[in-house]
């Protein structure tokens, strides 16, 4: 056991360190704790998406269940005009939660993200946010989220709110 005085000696030796540490990190951490850059990177992308297939796959057990998926794939499209496209695929890890992964592909590289939703089974969500997770191309350094509101079974929109 270590007595009060040798705690000193220790705190006093791991302090300076660990500041050392930190500020040796904070100068190369590509995400500073200072957003104000971040306004200027800003991206925003608004779009509408037709739905082109939904494919169910299930796990085998009898009715829905966990391990049962959802392969989803859509047109997106910007002020009317052809945009890109999207794949996504929707497990269900719980009784009425799925998590989704996906890639939109749009002009200059694609944008990948992620989503855990709770929805009743048989039901997709109406409106929820997802975490953009990467990117390729022009969105290599792409953190975010985006914002997906569903207006009919077949599409809905979305907008990416993108830092690049």
């Amino acid at each position: 056991m270590l007595s009060i005085p040798k705690w000193g000696v220790v705190a006093a030796t791991v302090v300076p360190l660990a500041i050392l540490a930190s500020s040796a990190s904070a100068s190369n951490d590509p995400y500073p704790l200072d957003r104000s850059a971040d306004r200027a990177r800003t991206k925003v992308i608004s779009v509408t998406t037709t739905g082109t297939g939904t494919t169910m796959v299930d796990n085998g057990a009898p009715g829905p269940g966990i391990g049962d998926q959802v392969v989803i794939t859509a047109n997106l499209f910007r002020k009317g005009v052809s945009y890109g496209d999207e794949g996504a695929v929707c497990t269900r890890v719980a009784a009425q939660t799925t998590h989704c992964t996906g890639t939109f592909r749009l002009p200059g590289g694609q944008v990948t993200w992620q989503h855990l939703q709770t929805t009743a089974v048989g039901r997709p969500p109406s409106d929820f946010d997802i975490a953009v997770t990467g990117g390729t191309g022009t969105y290599a350094t792409a953190r975010g989220y985006g914002h997906v509101a569903r207006t009919s079974e077949s599409g809905g929109s979305f907008t990416l709110h993108l830092v690049l």
